[in-house]
């Protein structure tokens, strides 16, 4: 049973904070975001849609994240990722339905009909759960830079899983992904590990998965224009705690028909002096490891297309046994020592094998540079400054007593990165550097940035996202202190580099259990997130965007039942959920 302010849902049902107002739209009153102490004057907030909704037959689904838009004649149609997989999230060792959690379904875009005064007229999911993809974070549309005459969606599966390439809408294949972890399936026939590039093409509604982009956990894949073809930039949202294991990369191609048949090239960032190859070389002081100053240089170096795709010449996914001599392989096995990724909740044990390690070692023996955890990007909308772009790095999010002070230290609450690339020529950077240091204090630190996630940009600056990690959460005996704070969508003005919060999530919705079976506290703040964001001034109006907000610890549906793709003898048993979230209209003045 879902408790919903003063009301009570049961699991199954309509929300009852929706009211069908006519038979072509939906309003959702309860409101997941609220103003934020920096609010400008003018702020609105307008919720447009709830997972849960219901409008003809569609069903907005859980962990809705990334968002783009394409105008139409008085609105636009605007899709949303949904993050989520039939391969449970977290799967501790020992998973009971008290510790183990997985979605109903595997990851979906939706398509919303949204008119310009903001009611959702309709709604379709144009990537479905049968179509076998997962963890699906941001997307971009990309309709200039050589995307002129071919517009394409990017969408990106975030994780490290192995999972059946088949249709998963079959019975026993249903069954044997609901069994799947980290490494179950290494190697299996039928087999894939996630960390895809999906593009979509909005005039035919046709996907396809874009191997030669990379195999990692893809937070997004982001068309820098300027340069007269397809350059994007993707970064790896690296699991690992130990080590910075994350990359920058490149995609370049002629035009967007070579994007849509896999006819580019993959890059990786390198930087030029040797020493500084990774996160911890830039000190939050403002040095650097070997005493200079930000910036430096670097270029992007080509990735092998078999190390790239990470396939064999039959398709099937390489493990590093695979990688043939012309290429250095065989590759060692990845380490068991946990500076390499092992399967969520799995603390023991060899490190996950597969394309994700191939890759990663690859750029090892290349002196790849190595930052820590790159989520969203984006680049500037000022006039002749889409050259520079801006990344998240959401850090390690470690607790004080573990970072700060330490040699070496350790990442507190992450940084925003700032990436100038040449004019010319995007395989050149001028300059890397820090634009936001949030690693110079300890977490829970209020004026500081909380683990960013997703970026857009405006004429006057950024708006960032935060996914607080778990040190930056505040149980219920701490809501009551000074820093106490949900996650918040922070500006960064450009003209003076302030950095003030405009939005805050709001968690009064939250429930204090999930139902009779499955016994939970209210969530801690900051255990909600602001995720995906994007500037829809010229569909709605000025300062206006439209974001989703992740209310992980709110279940909208839950089924614990010992179904049989469930329990089965002596099998992994889990909770069904349908996490609550929600699309909304702001309305931010001077952002």
């Amino acid at each position: 049973m879902l408790v919903v302010g003063a009301s009570l849902i049961l699991a199954g049902s309509l929300p009852m904070t929706v009211q069908a107002l006519d038979a072509q739209r939906l309003r959702t009153d309860e409101k997941m975001l609220a103003r934020g102490p920096d609010a400008p004057t003018g702020t609105r907030i307008k919720a447009l849609i709830t997972v849960g909704d219901r409008i003809h037959g569609f069903r907005f689904e859980s962990i809705p994240d990334g968002i783009s838009f394409k105008r139409t004649k008085g609105g636009a149609r605007v899709f949303v990722n949904h993050e989520t997989s039939r391969v449970p999230f977290p799967y501790p060792p020992g998973p009971t339905t008290d510790t183990a959690f997985n979605d109903f379904r595997n990851a979906e875009l939706s398509e919303l009909l949204i008119s310009a005064d903001g009611r959702v007229m309709s709604g379709e999911k144009v990537i479905r759960a049968g179509d076998g993809y997962h963890r699906l974070c941001s997307n971009f549309l990309a309709r200039n830079g050589g995307f002129q005459d071919r517009p394409l969606l990017f969408t990106n599966e975030e994780g490290i899983d192995w999972v059946y390439e088949d249709n998963p809408a079959t019975a026993v294949n249903e069954a044997k992904v609901g069994w799947t972890n980290a490494t179950s399936l290494e190697g299996a026939d039928g087999a894939r590990q996630i960390g895809a590039v999906v593009a979509f093409d909005p005039s035919t509604e046709r996907s396809r998965p874009i191997w030669g982009m990379g195999r990692h956990n893809h937070e997004n894949s982001v068309a820098i224009p300027g340069y007269g073809h397809p350059f994007l930039l993707s970064g790896d949202d690296a699991f690992n705690q130990n080590a910075p294991q994350s990359q920058l990369y490149a995609y370049a191609a002629a035009d967007g028909d070579a994007v849509w048949h896999d006819d580019g090239d993959l890059w990786a960032f390198v930087a030029d002096d040797p020493d500084i190859n990774d996160y911890y070389d830039f000190l939050p002081d403002g040095t650097l490891s070997d005493g200079g100053t930000d910036p430096i240089s670097g270029n992007f170096v080509r990735v092998p297309r078999r190390i790239a795709t990470g396939k064999n010449p039959d398709g099937s996914d390489m493990l590093a046994a695979d990688v043939p001599a012309s290429l250095g392989g065989p590759y060692p096995a990845p380490p068991s020592d946990g500076t390499w990724q092992r399967g969520p909740g799995i603390t023991s044990g060899p490190g996950v094998d597969g394309p994700q390690w191939i890759l990663e070692h690859w750029g090892d023996l290349n002196n790849v540079f190595q930052f820590l955890r790159i989520e969203d990007i984006a680049y500037d909308k000022r006039d002749g400054r889409s050259n520079v772009v801006y990344f998240a790095d959401s850090g390690r999010g470690l607790a004080p007593a573990a970072s700060l002070g330490l040699a070496p230290w350790r990442s507190t609450n992450g940084r925003v990165w700032k990436m100038v690339l040449d004019e010319n020529d995007p395989t050149v950077v001028n300059s890397l550097s820090i634009l936001i240091e949030g690693d110079d204090n300890p977490v829970k630190t209020l004026a500081e940035v909380h683990q960013p996630d997703n970026l857009e940009t405006t004429e006057t600056g950024l708006l960032i996202t935060e996914d607080p990690g778990s040190s930056q959460h505040f149980a219920a005996a701490d809501q009551g202190l000074p820093n106490a704070t949900t996650a918040r969508v922070m500006h960064y003005r450009f003209s003076n580099a302030a950095l003030t919060a405009v939005l805050e999530v709001n968690q009064s919705q939250d429930e204090s259990s999930r139902d009779e079976d499955v016994s939970m506290t209210p969530g801690s703040w900051g255990a909600w997130e602001a995720s995906g964001i994007i500037d829809a001034s010229a569909i709605f109006g000025p300062h206006k965007f439209l974001i989703t907000v992740q209310a992980h610890t709110l279940y909208v549906d839950i089924n614990n039942t010992s179904a049989a793709d469930n329990v089965a003898p002596a099998g992994p048993d889990w909770t069904w959920k349908r996490e609550g979230g929600q699309l909304l209209l702001v309305t931010i003045p001077g952002a």
